[in-house]
């Protein structure tokens, strides 16, 4: 099992800290006597100061653990394939939105692993470790139409279907094209450049980016973008990741690591 890359943390904020204290431990043991006690004081201080900064450097949420791969079919096209997983307690897996809170121009944040969600079975699997593609286009499904037909599990069965769940694999490309648009959607592939994206979501229109190792992911993931904050920055639905849907991205860091993106609107 691989442990999510948190390359973006601030790490080496938290070692520049560590050796500030051990600059200040060995002035202290030059100090006479009389200075020693204020100088303890003073560490005391320091390290309430130091405690606050490492608590705000640090991760804030739980940290997913995921195993991903990639195929290609037989006509020689990629596909895109995730087995995603986070593994945390039953307590602490991310709770999706109520389905009676699923409306129509509001994303819900779907997780493939809500313990109402992670068992369902898929792709030869359970939604838990495969189940990115199905609970990403659920959650543009519900904000552009309002439905509730199609929650993470109907529309993992609507994939298995119609051939977009791949043996043991995830999820086809297809399911974002041509599966979209059996849903009554228009789906149309967005060029990867930040402009073209900030144009999409401008426009009211959703995004579902398929992503390439990385930030998000290890091997391959989709995640669902529902539109930009006041400072341009992404929203991001990540069903794998409560950590990552919590965090607004800029979309230059999405255009880096997206192999395929398209946005989508109401047919």
């Amino acid at each position: 099992m691989q442990q999510e890359d948190d390359s973006y943390r601030p790490r080496h904020a938290r070692r520049s800290l560590r050796h500030a204290a051990l600059r200040l431990r060995r002035r202290v043991r030059r100090l006479p006597r009389r200075d020693v006690l204020l100088a303890a004081a003073l560490g005391v201080a320091a390290a309430a100061v130091i405690a606050a900064v490492v608590a705000l450097v640090s991760p804030k949420a739980e940290q997913p653990q995921e195993a991903e791969a990639t195929a290609i079919d037989t006509t020689g096209t990629q596909r895109a394939v995730a087995y995603d997983e986070e593994v945390v307690p039953v307590t602490q897996a991310p709770q999706s939105t109520p389905k009676d809170e699923w409306h129509q121009g509001s994303m819900p944040y779907l997780y493939q692993i809500d313990p109402q969600y992670k068992d369902y079975p898929y792709s030869n699997g359970t939604m838990e470790k495969q189940g990115c593609g199905p609970t990403s286009l659920s959650m543009v499904y519900i904000d552009l139409t309002g439905e509730t037909t199609y929650g993470p599990t109907e529309m993992a069965d609507f994939a298995t279907e119609n051939g977009y769940s791949t043996d043991g694999d995830g999820s086809s490309w297809l399911l974002m094209s041509e599966g979209a648009e059996k849903l009554g959607l228009t789906s149309t592939s967005v060029a990867n450049t930040p402009k073209a994206l900030a144009a999409e979501l401008e426009a009211g229109h959703p995004i579902i980016c398929n992503m390439a190792p990385g930030i998000f992911t290890k091997v391959g993931h989709y995640i669902a973008i529902e539109g930009l904050d006041d400072e341009g920055k992404a929203i991001v639905h990540d069903s794998n990741s409560r950590a990552r849907s919590l965090w607004h991205w800029d979309l230059s860091i999405i255009c880096e690591q997206a192999r395929a993106i398209w946005s989508f609107s109401a047919a």
